[in-house]
C-alpha cells in the first residue's frame, strides 16, 4: 500500500489476539524511530521492553488503580488485566529528563530539594517521541501488525518506574505502546475536514 492509504487506513486497536509478532519486527520497529526529527540531536529516547514478569506486576498495579480502593467484578478485573496481558509485546515510552540551567536550578540541587527540569527541551523530547511513536504504528501496520499509545495510570505510576527499574529524576514516562495482532478492527471516525484548522498569515 502507497504511503496515504497506511495513514488513512490505520487505526488504534484495543483488543488483541494471542497471535504472536515477532520480536525482529518489533525491533526493526524501534530501530526505525531513532529516525524521528529530534531537534539539537538529543537523543532523548527510553524503551523498556516489558517482560513477563513485569508486566504481571503493572497488571495488578492496573486492577489496583482501576479499583480505587474497591473491590471490582470479576468480569471488569479481567478485562483491567487482559488490557495488560494481552497485546502481543508492551514497550514502556519515556524519555531522558533535562535539568534546568539557571541558577535557580544548580542552588535547589545544591540544597538537596525538588530538581527543575528544562519544560522547552522537554516538550521538543515529547514531540521527537510522539514521532517516534507515530513511525512504529504506521511500520507495524504496514506488516498486518496493530498498536496502541497507551497513557493509562499503570503505565506512568510512580509504582510503574519501581517496576521498570527507572529513575523518576532520569526518565520521564509518557505510556506504553501496545503491539500485536487486531482481534477485532476499530470503525473508523469520521475526521473533520482540513479547513476548520488551516489559516493562512
Amino acid at each position: 500500500m502507497d504511503f496515504s492509504e497506511l495513514v488513512l487506513t490505520r487505526r488504534t486497536v484495543h483488543n488483541y489476539s494471542p497471535d504472536p509478532v515477532p520480536d525482529a519486527l518489533v525491533e526493526e520497529a524501534l530501530r526505525l524511530s531513532l529516525w524521528a526529527p529530534n531537534h539539537k540531536m538529543s537523543w532523548p529516547w527510553v524503551y523498556t521492553w516489558i517482560g513477563a514478569e513485569s508486566r504481571t506486576r503493572l497488571a495488578d498495579l492496573a486492577v489496583e488503580l482501576k479499583s480505587a480502593g474497591g473491590e471490582l467484578p470479576d468480569v471488569k478485573r479481567k478485562a483491567v488485566r487482559d488490557n495488560v496481558l494481552g497485546p502481543a509485546h508492551l514497550i514502556s515510552l519515556g524519555f531522558k529528563r533535562t535539568l534546568g540551567k539557571s541558577v535557580g536550578t544548580l542552588l535547589s540541587m545544591a540544597a538537596g530539594s525538588n530538581l527543575k527540569f528544562d519544560e522547552h527541551r522537554e516538550h521538543e523530547d515529547f514531540a521527537t517521541l510522539a514521532s517516534s511513536v507515530q513511525i512504529m504504528s504506521l511500520f507495524l501496520w504496514q506488516h498486518g501488525v496493530a498498536s496502541k499509545w497507551s497513557t493509562g495510570a499503570w503505565g506512568v505510576n510512580p509504582r510503574t518506574y519501581s517496576v521498570l527499574e527507572l529513575n523518576p529524576d532520569e526518565v520521564r514516562l509518557e505510556g506504553v505502546l501496545m503491539i500485536g495482532k487486531a482481534l477485532n478492527m476499530p470503525t473508523a471516525p469520521e475526521r473533520p475536514e482540513l479547513s476548520q484548522f488551516l489559516r493562512r498569515g
